[in-house]
C-alpha cells in the first residue's frame, strides 16, 4: 500500500501537467515514438490514482477491473500485481487469488504469503503451513500470526495459545493477540490456563468485551456459573456501548439493541449459562433466547452462522419429550459441512454425538451406525464415542456388544470416569447391582466422594444386603472431604447423608461421629446436630453426652408442677400457639361474635303452616320403600307355546310325550324291555 500510494501521488501531479499537450497534437521537435510512451504512462499513472481511490472506498468490486487493465498496461509491474491480489483478498475470492499467486510463483516478488493465506481460507492447512515455511519476507510477526491461525484451524491448541501469549509479550498493546490465546486456551480444554492468564491482565476487563467473552467461557466450563454471568453482563454492556458509539444512538435507543447481530452470541452464551442451571425457569428463559436468535435466521441482517449452530445444537439438547423430528431438522442445520472448519473440535463432537443420539432415539439404524463409525475414525479415542456406540448397541438389544465396547474402551482407558459412570448406569438398569458398585468403586476418590456419587453406591451397597461396604464408603468420604480446604459445604453435604445411613442402620457409633464431626468442623452451634449427637451418645458414653446437652439452649421448666400439669386437660394447641403470637407482638384479639344464618326454606313455603310432614322415606328407591307392593303377573295356564294360530289342547296331557306304558311289561323275560332291531340306536350326526 505504501508503494501504491507513492506512485498514485506522483501520477496525479503528473497528470494535472499534462493535461492541456493530451488534448492537442504532440509538441513540435517529440517524436511519435516518445509522446506514445508519454502518454501510456500518464493513461498507468491515471488508473492506479483511480484505483487507490477505490481502495479508500473499500469498492474493490470497481477496483478490480482497473488492477486487469493495469497489469495489461505493465504486465513486470509489482504494484499492480499487488493490487489485484489485495482486490480479489478483500472480495473473499480466494481460488482466484490462488491462481494468480500461482502463476507468479516464479517471478522476483512470488506472493508466498498470499497464497498460504489463501490456502487457509481454502481450509488447506497442511499446503499452507508448507507455503509459509518458504517464506522470506522477513515480517516474523505477521507470519506467526497466520501460522497461529492456522494451527487452531487445526485443532492443535496448546501450540496456538503459546504463540499468541509470545506476540502479546513481544507488543502488549495488542490485545487481539491476547483474546485468541484465551480462545485458544478454552478450545483446547485449559480453562485454567485462561483464567491464570485473565489474571495477570485483569485491568483489561473493562475495555474489551472480547476478553469478558472469553473469560466466561472459560468459568462455565468449569462450572462456575456466578462468575461465567458475571462476565457475560460485563462483555454485554461494553459491547452494546460500542455499538452506540458507532452507530450513534442515543441512550434511549437502546432496547433497539436486543436483535442486533453482535450481541448475538453473548445472549447465546448466557442462555448456556442458565441451561446449566437446571431449574424449569431458567430453562424456560434459555428456550426463549434460542427461539429468538433462531428466527432470524435468513435476514439481511443474520447472525453469523456458527452462533446460530450452537443456538440450534443447545435447543434440542433441552427439548422435552416428542418433536423428535424438529429436533433432527435443527441438528442437522447445526452439523452442516460447511461448518467443519469453523467449529472447534469440541464443538463438533457435541453436536455429532448428539445427533447420533437423535437418529437412535428415532429408530434410524442404518444412520446411526454411519454416523458412529465417522465419529470413531475422527475421534477414537473419545470417550463419549464410545458410550455413543454402546447405546446404539443396547438400543439393538445386543447385550453382550454394550459390554464389549465399554470394557474395551477401559482396558485402554483404565479409570475413565465418563464410561465408568455408564457402565454402572447399565448394570443398574439390568438389576445387577453388586457390578454397578464395583464400577462406582473405581472412580477417583474426588468423584465418588461427592454427595450424589456416594448417596448412589451406599444404596446399592445396602440393596444388595452388604451395610459394611456402604459404611465403609461413608466413612471415607468424610476423611476425604474433611482433608480439603474449602469444601465445608460439601461435607456438610455428606455428613447429612452419613446422618441419616447411620439412623436407618442403627450404627450409633456411626451417627456420634457424624455429628460430631459437623459440630467440629462445619457449625458448632446447630441444636439439631447437638440433640442427635446427645441421643446416639447416651447409651454408650453418658458422660460426653451430659457435657454435649449442656450446650444446648434449653428453656427452665423448674418452676413447672409435674402433678398439676397431668391432671390438666389436653389444651388446643393452635389456639394456644394464636395467643401467644398475639402476646409475643402486643396485639389485643378481639373475639367477634358467631353469626347465626337464618334456615332457608323451599320458595312457596310456610314455616308457620308446614303441613303435612314429608315422608320419611322419600330418599330411597321405590322397590325398597314400605309402600311398596310387588305385582305378579296372572299367565295363563293354557298358554299356547306352538308357533302363532296354534290351537291350545284340551289339557296338560297333551304337553307330555305319550310313550308306551310299562305297566303291562313281564320283567322276568330278558328282551322285554329291549327294544327290537336297530330301534333303540341313536343316529349320529352327520
Amino acid at each position: 500500500q505504501a508503494s501504491l500510494a507513492q506512485r498514485a501521488g506522483a501520477g496525479v501531479g503528473h497528470r494535472r501537467r499534462c493535461r492541456a499537450p493530451r488534448r492537442g497534437a504532440p509538441p513540435a521537435g517529440m517524436a511519435d515514438k516518445e509522446y506514445a510512451e508519454d502518454h501510456a504512462a500518464e493513461q498507468f499513472e491515471t488508473t492506479m490514482s483511480t484505483i487507490r481511490r477505490y481502495f479508500e472506498r473499500e469498492q474493490f468490486d470497481k477496483a478490480l477491473p482497473l488492477c486487469n487493465k493495469a497489469l495489461e498496461m505493465r504486465p513486470d509491474c509489482a504494484v499492480a500485481r499487488r493490487c489485484k491480489i489485495f482486490a480479489l483478498l478483500n472480495l473473499s475470492r480466494w481460488t482466484d487469488a490462488l491462481q494468480v499467486c500461482d502463476k507468479l510463483s516464479c517471478s522476483q516478488d512470488s506472493f508466498r504469503f498470499e497464497k498460504a493465506y489463501c490456502q487457509y481460507r481454502l481450509n488447506k492447512f497442511a499446503e499452507a503451513l508448507d507455503a509459509l515455511k518458504k517464506d522470506d519476507s522477513g515480517d516474523v510477526a505477521r507470519h506467526k500470526k497466520l501460522e497461529a491461525q492456522i494451527r487452531y484451524r487445526m485443532g492443535d491448541y496448546e501450540t496456538c495459545a503459546k504463540m499468541y501469549e509470545e506476540l502479546y509479550e513481544e507488543d502488549q498493546e495488542e490485545t487481539g493477540c491476547l483474546v485468541n490465546a484465551l480462545a485458544s486456551h478454552v478450545s483446547g480444554g485449559c480453562g485454567e490456563e485462561a483464567m491464570r492468564l485473565m489474571g495477570d491482565n485483569e485491568s483489561l476487563l473493562e475495555s474489551s468485551y472480547e476478553l469478558n467473552f472469553n473469560l466466561a467461557c472459560a468459568y462455565l466450563d468449569k462450572g462456575k456459573l456466578d462468575k461465567a454471568e458475571e462476565c457475560l453482563e460485563d462483555a454485554r454492556r461494553i459491547c452494546a456501548e460500542e455499538i452506540m458509539e458507532a452507530e450513534e444512538l442515543a441512550e434511549e435507543d437502546v432496547g433497539q439493541l436486543d436483535d442486533h447481530e453482535e450481541l448475538a452470541a453473548i445472549d447465546v452464551q448466557r442462555a448456556c449459562v442458565l441451561q446449566r442451571r437446571g431449574s424449569q425457569e431458567d430453562h424456560e428463559k434459555a428456550g426463549e433466547v434460542y427461539d429468538r436468535v433462531l428466527k432470524r435466521r435468513g435476514a439481511a441482517d443474520s447472525v453469523d452462522i456458527t452462533v446460530l449452530a450452537v443456538a440450534s445444537n443447545n435447543a434440542v439438547a433441552m427439548r422435552s419429550k416428542g418433536k423428535l423430528l424438529d429436533a433432527l431438522k435443527r441438528i442437522n442445520l447445526a452439523s452442516k459441512e460447511s461448518l467443519e472448519h469453523k467449529l472447534t473440535k469440541k464443538q463438533r463432537l457435541q453436536f455429532a454425538i448428539n445427533k447420533c443420539i437423535l437418529l437412535i432415539q428415532g429408530s434410524k439404524i442404518d444412520e446411526a451406525q454411519r454416523e458412529c463409525a465417522a465419529l470413531s475414525k475422527e475421534f477414537p479415542d473419545n470417550a463419549q464415542v464410545a458410550i455413543a456406540q454402546a447405546a446404539l448397541a443396547a438400543r439393538e438389544k445386543k447385550t453382550r456388544s454394550v459390554d464389549d465396547v465399554l470394557h474395551a474402551y477401559l482396558a485402554d482407558h483404565p479409570g475413565n470416569e465418563e464410561v465408568l459412570a455408564c457402565l454402572a448406569q447399565y448394570h443398574h438398569q439390568a438389576n445387577r447391582r453388586k457390578e454397578a458398585a464395583e464400577a462406582l468403586s473405581q472412580l477417583s476418590q474426588d468423584s465418588r466422594s461427592k454427595p450424589h456419587i456416594l448417596e448412589a453406591v451406599v444404596a446399592m451397597h445396602l440393596r444388595t444386603k452388604e451395610p459394611d461396604k456402604a459404611i465403609a464408603c461413608l466413612r471415607e468420604a468424610m476423611e476425604h472431604w474433611q482433608k480439603q480446604d474449602g469444601a465445608e459445604e460439601t461435607l456438610a453435604q455428606v455428613l447429612k447423608i452419613a446422618a441419616r445411613i447411620g439412623t436407618q442402620l442403627r450404627d450409633r457409633a456411626l451417627v456420634a461421629d457424624t455429628y460430631k464431626m459437623y459440630l467440629e468442623s462445619v457449625d458448632g452451634s446447630d441444636a439439631e446436630a447437638l440433640c442427635g449427637l446427645v441421643k446416639a451418645m447416651a447409651s454408650s458414653d453418658p458422660l460426653s453426652a451430659e457435657e454435649y446437652a449442656q450446650r444446648l439452649d434449653l428453656p427452665d421448666y423448674g418452676h413447672l408442677d409435674a402433678e398439676e400439669l397431668e391432671m390438666q386437660p389436653i389444651p388446643k394447641v393452635a389456639q394456644l400457639l394464636k395467643e401467644r403470637g398475639a402476646a409475643a407482638t402486643g396485639e389485643v384479639t378481639v373475639v367477634k361474635p358467631k353469626k347465626k344464618r337464618k334456615p332457608r326454606y323451599p320458595k312457596g313455603f310456610d314455616p308457620n303452616n308446614p303441613g303435612p310432614p314429608p315422608d320419611p322415606e322419600r330418599w330411597l328407591p321405590k322397590n325398597q320403600r314400605s309402600s311398596f307392593l310387588k305385582s305378579s303377573k296372572k299367565r295363563d295356564k293354557n298358554l299356547a307355546r306352538g308357533p302363532q294360530g296354534a290351537v291350545a289342547p284340551a289339557d296338560d296331557l297333551a304337553f307330555r310325550k305319550q310313550g308306551p306304558s310299562t305297566a303291562q311289561i313281564d320283567l322276568s323275560k330278558p328282551d322285554a324291555s329291549r327294544p327290537k332291531g336297530n330301534a333303540g340306536k341313536r343316529k349320529g350326526k352327520k
